[in-house]
């Protein structure tokens, strides 16, 4: 399965998986010298090639402070661009980014300043605890920095509170494991 084959397949998986619903969250994954993300305002439900866009990573990177690129394709790009951008360069080992919106962690993040781990199989995953970050505007430069900053420091997933979460992984399958891992320890943790 090539890389568009695979991100249509786990953004389906996320609206499925009730991890989104409508145009929210996004994904996105390398694919050699380019970067496969989600189109602003897509609906990954619809599980169709249209619903992303296949970028040079090195531009994306370069354009994400150019105003004439954002005049040009910004209007495309999801407004979590810089997020995602962020994590690829806070480690190189990163092949895939999945933030979504769960309703479990969005309220466990209303509770916690970092979230430990509630179970084995947490733990497996996730590798312990997984920090939680305070409101920070969606979309904004501030946020993609705070993320990058907790993804430096080793975090495999950052709880982004009131706003969801966001993992990463070497791959889509790692990186949806570790959301759907922390999604099911918020729901522990919300019901001891």
């Amino acid at each position: 399965m090539d890389v568009m084959d695979n991100i249509i397949e786990y953004g389906k998986r996320a609206h499925d998986d009730g991890l989104v619903i409508g145009a929210g969250g996004n994904i996105s994954a390398k694919d050699g010298n380019h970067l496969i993300i989600k189109k602003k305002g897509a609906d990954m439900s619809f599980g169709v090639e249209s619903c992303y866009i296949r970028l040079l990573f090195s531009e994306v990177n370069k354009s994400l402070a150019n105003p004439a690129y954002e005049e040009q394709e910004g209007s495309v790009l999801s407004s979590e661009t810089p997020l995602h951008i962020a994590c690829y360069k806070a480690d190189s080992k990163v092949g895939a980014v999945v933030h979504a919106h769960p309703p479990y962690i969005i309220a466990a993040s209303g509770k916690v300043g970092i979230f430990e781990s509630p179970s084995y199989e947490f733990e497996c995953v996730l590798g312990g605890s997984v920090p939680v970050i305070e409101y920070i505007q969606p979309g904004s430069l501030d946020l993609a920095e705070a993320v990058a900053v907790k993804i430096k420091e080793g975090a495999r997933a950052v709880m982004l509170r009131k706003h969801g979460a966001i993992s990463v992984g070497k791959d889509l399958g790692e990186a949806y494991t570790r959301i759907l891992a922390l999604e099911r320890g918020c729901i522990t943790y919300l019901h001891m």
